[in-house]
């Protein structure tokens, strides 16, 4: 029999529906009032066989076809175009078969995809089991259901897509329509899950077991499990059971107590308690292993009195144990229970807390400043499983221990402290803790660390320095001479053995003082501000020398330097700000306001007029009042701006910054290793800044109780200091350091310029150094593992003196001395000279040099000049470190053979002579062609010879080649006159011709000089 209904009312709400569901028998569009090209099937089981449904679109028709084998057949015949529900009646039990759905109408047949239904082998029967039983998992984690079961249940009409089941408080939405027994994955939009006035939307998985529909769409009966895990507001997976005029029975466990808090046991005891497993179903319950989940302590015991198999309305309990085997309150175990209902386990979740005395702490700090110390503790907020309410301290000295009383730390503070200014020397310290339960046993006993660092503070108070430890906690500072009177600005010794400090009563006051672990001295007074201007931003030169501060002049800022032994304070110069020493000792890094346009950091000499050495690459500088400091290794420079610590170097233009602080940056301190710094913000509080990652979020300081405001602050530590050092020096360099301060049996390393470490003592030998700036790094190890560090900036001068030769500038020359004459130029001052020459005869190579003059100061000297030699002089200079500078080029002279040392290669030559010719004689003739001939080595050659105004005229020949015709004519008689000849191109090795070419004229030569360059 087949049936077809055409109801619109119910057509809708099966459209509805079918777009609701999302599980894996159907695929389809949206259904709405707007028809769609193809129409959209789907099945469900009904008690007369398959139906099927589909959405109306505009048809003037429809059918229904069925495949079981190969081909489709048509099973409905033709429908109505209001029809869209027809029941499959033929098909048989058991059977599996494809449906599809053909709408007709003018155009092409348009065809639905295929769905396929398998009608069940018996229709299910209907009982009298008509419950909604919810077991919430409370004992598993968070939820806001509770276990309830509730029946009859009501089975609303499909609506929109869905259909609603109610019993008691529950409330179940779920699809309108499932195709049969199966397994269901529903989205969250498919679910929903109401227990009073409470409602969530779920994922979740229905398990179908039996269902049917009738034919007009009601829910007929039902048997299926819901598993809820997204429910909001809940952290765990819920359960429903659903029978809705159903036969088959379900399985239910209700667990009491779900969480169980064994509460306070003392250590040594135990306490039981007992968890009901009731069987609130209609079927057994069938119980698997029941045992504690893996992360459960061994204080947690389980004793099971339950069968295997719990029949329905029957009660089994276990019994749990919690023995404590230590003080604490987060003991905490979870009980599962594996059964037969569809949640396949339940869990009952433990808490308890085991108590007893507090253990015996085995950190305990204590931290030491130069005079006192601060013992610290991490807070205990529990111990032994109970509050704690308190600590003692215990102080051991000569046999006697005293104690005292410490109340918790507030909450939110992770530290206790307790300062102790001052501490008896000897003294060990020790904690025990006390909570509700007693006091118990005591640690060890610690003593205090050797006191080798602190920070030095000022409060601006009548009162006495402050200091902290480096972690930050603060002790005040007793000095026992009593020096009350308020202290604002601070600066440290490099040494760290004595402060310098600014005190604030009508007068501004400069001093100095010993501040050192071994004592405190007597405060010396350096300088008085003579118009009571404040005096600021101190800085302790590297070599412990000079103290560099600023203070104002009629409004303007000006900066001084004091020698920090005492004296006259030396005005810098005016408009500039922050004064911080570079590590030379010589310059100082500040904001400079004298130049045009905006404000820079400049690196000044700190000497009257404040010359310019360099300003930094970066277009910034700190604002008035800001502080400003340059790190100890003088690569960085730190200032404050506005709540950020930024950083700026000497070789670029970029500026790194910190994160903002918590309040305005007020003051900066380097640790004097480099690498860190400190910074105190304007709310009194310390951070500390690593360079190498200054973006990251400052560290902050342990604060302390001790009251008032933190004006400035010093990193002072013990270390070793570098001597003075000269402004420039060689590239090798003696270096003396100072490590009083430091344990005996210290030992050091050095490096000058970047070369490696080595094993040192004072004075340390730097060697190597390049012009420009080099930087020493003084290493200090103490036996106690301590390490330290100096630095210096070395100016050096690698660079030789440049020397040349001034004098002799001829040549040639008859006189048997010539004068020679030498300077040379260097950036530091010439020392001496080295003057050296080397010869060659007319006819013969140079000799080897020979250096009459070795490191002399003169710049002229005399040298006795042979006849017939060439002399070839040059000279190197040394500056006063040492340089030695590169030989110059040679200058050479020569000086010429006589007369008579020439051949006379024909004859009609006469010999003359006369003191007034070169060594009192000449050779001369007046005929035409007479030749004298000379054979020489050389390039130049200059022909001694006589010129008047009878004189004739000579051609010169090298070899056979064609040299000049030299005219001997002139209007005055000149003796002893060097005539130069064409210079050769190459040396010329052979004989020179002299040939006279005039007639009844006076040729009178007199020597021949001859030089090979």
């Amino acid at each position: 029999m087949r049936r077809a209904r055409r109801s619109f009312v119910l057509r809708y709400a099966l459209a509805a529906a079918l777009a609701a569901i999302t599980v894996p028998f159907i695929a389809h569009a949206a259904f709405g009032d707007e028809a769609v090209a193809t129409p959209v099937a789907q099945v469900f089981p009904t008690r007369q066989g398959i139906g099927i449904v589909w959405d109306e679109i505009d048809a003037t028709g429809y059918r229904v076809e069925r495949k079981e084998t190969a081909d489709w057949q048509d099973v409905s015949g033709t429908l109505t175009a209001s029809t869209t529900t027809w029941i499959d009646e033929s098909i048989a039990a058991g059977a599996t078969a494809e449906y599809r759905v053909v709408a007709t109408s003018d155009a092409d047949p348009a065809t639905s995809q295929a769905v396929t239904a398998t009608r069940v082998a018996e229709a299910p029967a209907i009982g009298d089991i008509d419950v909604l039983a919810l077991d919430a998992n409370r004992g598993a984690g968070f939820t806001w259901l509770q276990d309830e079961t509730a029946g009859p249940v009501t089975a609303s009409a499909p609506a929109d897509g869905s259909r609603t089941l109610s019993a008691g408080s529950l409330k179940v939405k779920l699809p309108a329509f499932v195709a049969g027994p199966g397994i269901y994955n529903l989205p969250q939009t498919a679910v929903a899950l109401t227990q009073g006035d409470r409602t969530c939307t779920t994922d979740g998985v229905l398990r179908v077991t039996a269902v049917s529909y009738t034919p007009d769409l009601q829910l007929e009966t039902l048997a299926a499990s819901l598993g809820a895990w997204s429910c909001a507001g809940s952290a765990i997976t819920a359960m429903v059971e659903i029978r809705y005029q159903s036969a088959i029975g379900y399985q239910a466990l209700s667990v009491t107590p779900t969480k169980l808090d064994a509460g306070r046991v003392m250590v040594g005891s135990s306490k039981a308690f007992a968890v009901t497993l009731k069987n609130t179903g209609t079927e057994p319950v069938q119980f698997g292993n029941m045992a504690f989940s893996g992360s459960a302590s061994p204080d947690w015991t389980l004793s099971r009195a339950c069968d295997l198999r719990l029949p329905a309305g029957d009660s089994c309990t276990a019994t749990v144990t919690f023995e404590p085997r230590e003080g604490r309150d987060d003991y905490w175990a979870r009980l599962v229970i594996g059964d037969s209902t569809a949640l396949h386990q339940h869990t009952v979740e433990m808490v308890g807390t085991g108590t007893s005395l507090p253990k015996a702490p085995q950190v305990f700090n204590v931290m030491s400043t130069y005079r006192g110390l601060t013992l610290v503790w991490q807070t205990w907020k529990s111990a032994g499983g109970t509050p704690v309410r308190g600590y003692f301290v215990h102080r051991y000295l000569d046999g006697q221990e005293k104690t005292q009383w410490v109340d918790p730390a507030p909450d939110g503070q992770e530290w206790v402290s307790v300062a102790d200014p001052s501490p008896k020397p000897g003294t060990e310290y020790a904690l025990s803790v006390v909570n509700e339960i007693g006091e118990g046993p005591t640690g060890p006993r610690v003593k205090a660390t050797r006191p080798a660092a602190q920070i030095a503070l000022t409060d601006g108070k009548p009162a006495e320095l402050l200091a902290a430890v480096l972690a930050g906690y603060v002790v005040p500072f007793v000095d026992p001479r009593g020096s009350i009177q308020p202290k604002e600005a601070v600066t440290s010794a490099p040494d760290g053995r004595s402060l310098a400090y600014v005190t604030s009563n009508f007068d501004k006051i400069l001093w100095t003082q010993r501040v050192q672990p071994s004592e405190v001295g007597v405060p010396v007074k350096l300088w008085t501000s003579p118009t009571g201007s404040p005096i600021t931003h101190l800085s302790w030169s590297p070599d412990g020398t000079r103290i560099a501060f600023q203070s104002p002049e009629n409004g303007t800022p000006c900066v001084y330097v004091i020698a920090a032994a005492g004296g006259t304070a030396e005005k810098v110069a005016c408009d500039l700000t922050s004064p911080s020493w570079m590590p030379d000792a010589q310059t100082l890094v500040v904001v400079d306001r004298r130049l045009q346009g905006d404000d820079r950091f400049t690196r000044i000499q700190a000497k009257p007029g404040g010359a310019t050495v360099a300003t930094l690459p970066a277009a910034t500088a700190a604002a008035d009042g800001m502080p400003v400091r340059v790190s100890p290794d003088g690569r960085l420079v730190a200032f404050g701006s506005e709540r950020n610590v930024k950083l700026v170097d000497f070789t670029s233009d970029k500026v790194s910054s910190s994160p903002p602080l918590e309040s305005t940056v007020r003051s900066i301190s380097w640790n004097p290793e480099g690498g860190s710094l400190l910074a105190l913000s304007g709310n009194d509080q310390m951070f500390t800044i690593y360079t190498d990652r200054v973006d990251w979020n400052p560290i902050k300081l342990a604060n302390s109780d001790v009251p008032g405001q933190r004006l400035d602050m010093a990193w002072q530590r013990l270390g070793p200091t570098i001597a003075p050092t000269p402004a420039v020096v060689g590239p090798r360099a003696s270096i003396a350091f100072d490590a009083s301060a430091l344990l005996p049996g210290t030992t050091f390393t050095c490096s000058a310029g970047g070369t490696t470490q080595t094993a040192c003592t004072s004075p340390y030998t730097a060697t190597g150094l390049r012009s420009g700036e080099n930087t020493v790094t003084i290493t200090a190890t103490e036996p106690d593992g301590r390490v330290t560090k100096a630095f210096r900036l070395l100016t050096a001068d690698d660079t030789a003196p440049v020397a040349r030769m001034v004098a002799p500038t001829y040549q040639g020359s008859t006189a048997a001395t010539a004068t020679l004459k030498v300077s040379a130029t260097d950036a530091n001052g010439v020392a001496a000279y080295d003057v050296r020459y080397r010869r060659a005869s007319f006819a013969g190579p140079y000799s080897a040099y020979v250096q009459p003059w070795t490191n002399t100061t003169a710049t002229s000297m005399n040298l006795s000049i042979a006849a017939g030699y060439e002399y070839c002089a040059s000279v190197r200079a040394k500056d006063k470190f040492g340089n030695i500078g590169q030989w110059s080029t040679d200058r050479c002279f020569s000086r010429p053979l006589d007369d008579r040392s020439m051949t006379t290669a024909t004859t009609g030559w006469t010999r003359a002579s006369w003191s007034v010719f070169y060594y009192g004689t000449a050779t001369q003739t007046t005929a035409y062609g007479k030749a004298l001939t000379r054979t020489v080595q050389g390039k130049r050659f200059f022909l001694v010879a006589t010129r008047c105004s009878t004189c004739g005229s000579v051609a010169v020949y090298a070899g056979s080649k064609y040299l000049t015709t030299v005219n001997l004519a002139a209007s005055t008689t000149q003796r002893q006159v060097l005539i130069g000849l064409p210079v050769q191109s190459t040396l010329f090795s052979g004989t020179l011709t002299f040939s006279t070419r005039s007639t009844g004229k006076l040729v009178q030569i007199d020597g021949l000089a001859v030089g090979r360059t």
